[in-house]
């Protein structure tokens, strides 16, 4: 890759990047799965569970519209008690969305 731009020299370093990016969404599909798998039969679970994963998440995540997202909602455990599962399903909808 060039050291000034963002863009692949070559095709070998484009299929790098486009694996990157598969294997990295594949690891967030994967994180999600597990979660909602951890989440069911729940009616809600602790702040401190939510962060904890939240922040499996971020650290999977490149920068962009859905890492903010994960940021806030990060922000918000530190001031909730609990979280109900129907809440934490829905927003792992858009993080899934827009991954």
């Amino acid at each position: 890759m060039s050291e000034t731009t963002d863009t692949p020299d070559t095709f070998a370093d484009l299929d790098q990047s486009v694996e990157e990016s598969h294997t990295r969404s594949k690891s967030i599909d994967a994180l999600v799965a597990e979660w909602k798998a951890e989440l069911d039969g729940q009616q809600s679970v602790s702040a401190a569970n939510v962060q904890d994963r939240l922040l499996d998440l971020w650290g999977q995540l490149p920068e962009g519209e859905t890492r903010t997202e994960i940021e806030q909602w990060l922000t918000e455990t530190v001031q909730r008690h609990l979280y109900a599962v129907t809440d934490i399903d829905a927003r792992l909808q858009r993080v899934l969305a827009t991954a």
